[in-house]
């Protein structure tokens, strides 16, 4: 099981529609981090369908996982995995889910207790990347005639769940299209995102959530009443 902490992480990623394949003048990492954060800035939700990979490094193990995904300001956001097995990660901004229906268990967390409020902050709009991060060009990734933009985050304050991120910028459009977390232990969770809409007003409803009958209720963080 994926932790809380790491979807979270996993929420600093989402993407935009794919850009025309016409490779732009190359620019120097202060412009694209500035198109990038006002991208966040000005995006006020957002749909995506996500493929995910994680590769346990000392079991030397992947699980390819994949499912649709959907996130909102005001700390809202949800996870539907369809494959390998149906799970389910919510948050109405101030409690995060994880509900597991083969189980018939369900993961509650104070959203809070993340310890990753930078991270969230700028998929909201209300923060920074430079204020948390240390960002620095790692190469070009080639789609195509379409060369992207490689960017390696590491946080400027050491962080138990997480030591870097690797972002793959779109060159035409600046959205992240995909995202590297290395963990502590060297795990790296690999997402990608497609048939992405943004804007579409997508309702508060849809990142409530209500604990079905018969499933047992886990708390794993404090929760503020």
């Amino acid at each position: 099981m994926i932790s809380l902490s790491s979807v979270l992480l996993l929420a600093l990623a989402p993407a935009a529609p794919p850009a025309p394949a016409a490779a732009p003048g190359r620019l120097p990492l202060p412009a694209v981090i500035e198109k990038m954060q006002k991208n966040y800035d000005l995006a006020k939700d957002f749909r995506a369908h996500f493929s995910q990979k994680y590769t346990n490094v000392a079991f030397n193990r992947t699980k390819v996982s994949s499912g649709e995904v959907a996130f909102k300001k005001g700390g809202r956001m949800r996870w539907d995995y369809d494959k390998p097995d149906p799970q389910m990660f919510v948050s109405d901004g101030r409690v995060l889910w994880l509900y597991e229906p083969a189980d018939k268990q369900a993961f509650r967390q104070d959203l809070k207790q993340s310890q990753l409020p930078g991270a969230l902050a700028f998929l909201l709009g209300k923060g920074k990347l430079t204020d948390e991060f240390e960002i620095a060009l790692a190469g070009e990734i080639t789609y195509g005639n379409k060369v992207d933009y490689r960017l390696s985050l590491k946080p400027k304050q050491p962080q138990a769940t997480y030591k870097s991120i690797y972002f793959i910028v779109d060159a035409k459009s600046f959205y992240v299209t995909e995202s590297v977390l290395v963990n502590a232990q060297g795990d790296i969770n690999d997402i990608t995102f497609s048939d992405v809409k943004v804007n579409t007003k997508v309702p508060d409803t849809h990142f409530q959530f209500k604990v079905p009958a018969g499933v047992r209720t886990v708390d794993t963080g404090k929760l503020n009443k």
